[in-house]
């Protein structure tokens, strides 16, 4: 069974031209992270260990990468009982809000400061595509699957859907990189007063992208 839920909501698509703005819809996940501790409190030792000992792990030639992973995961750690593809799941969701977050600032830009901008235009499209309602969901109830499997019965079509969902997302992220993608996520810069989510998206990419590789069938 998922262990994080994934509703639906439907919401009007901003920062379109006419035509297609009156009639666009579009479909995003509203994911839920489970209980977090509460402010002050703080985890058991071993668990605070365990987030430590997965974050060293999987980012471990990133040292600050590694710290972003442990304090942003740390909350959870009561959650994950010694599961490592829990702490990949909880990942993934932090990411998927993230994205969301980030393409609706996009999309502000894209109204104001950056009307005209087909990069900003690429970048929105891309990033909207790779944080899209489907794939978003299969991601998540892919890792929900896996975490409830245990080793050594976990299935590949479930992991292979987690790693399709994070490719898409390294799509836009890594901008111009071979011609995968449209959009020049370094130009955007330009607009970063207006883009907070992006100060954060690099590590929350970055803690999904490798706790998800180092899942283990």
């Amino acid at each position: 069974m998922a262990t994080v839920l994934v509703v639906l909501m439907v919401v009007s698509a901003g920062g379109l031209s006419p035509p297609c703005a009156a009639a666009a819809k579009e479909e995003k996940p509203v994911v839920v992270l489970p209980p977090a501790a509460a402010p002050g409190e703080a985890p058991s030792a071993d668990a605070a260990a365990f987030v430590r000992s997965c974050c060293d792990t999987a980012l471990q030639a990133d040292r600050d990468g590694s710290s972003f992973c442990y304090d942003h995961l740390l909350p959870y750690a009561a959650f994950f009982e010694g599961n490592q593809v829990k702490v990949a799941e909880v990942a993934a969701t932090i990411l998927s809000t993230n994205l969301w977050v980030y393409v609706d600032e996009l999309r502000k830009v894209q109204g104001g400061a950056g009307k005209g901008d087909p990069n900003l235009n690429a970048c929105v499209d891309d990033f909207s595509e790779a944080a899209g309602e489907n794939i978003t969901r299969e991601a998540l109830q892919s890792l929900g699957r896996l975490a409830a499997a245990g080793n050594g019965k976990r299935s590949k079509e479930d992991l292979e859907n987690a790693q399709k969902w994070i490719k898409g997302v390294e799509k836009p992220y890594n901008g111009g990189i071979g011609k995968a993608s449209g959009c020049e996520i370094g130009y955007l810069f330009t607009y970063s007063d207006d883009l907070p989510a992006q100060k954060t998206l690099g590590y929350t990419f970055n803690t999904a992208s490798s706790l998800i590789n180092h899942i283990k069938l």
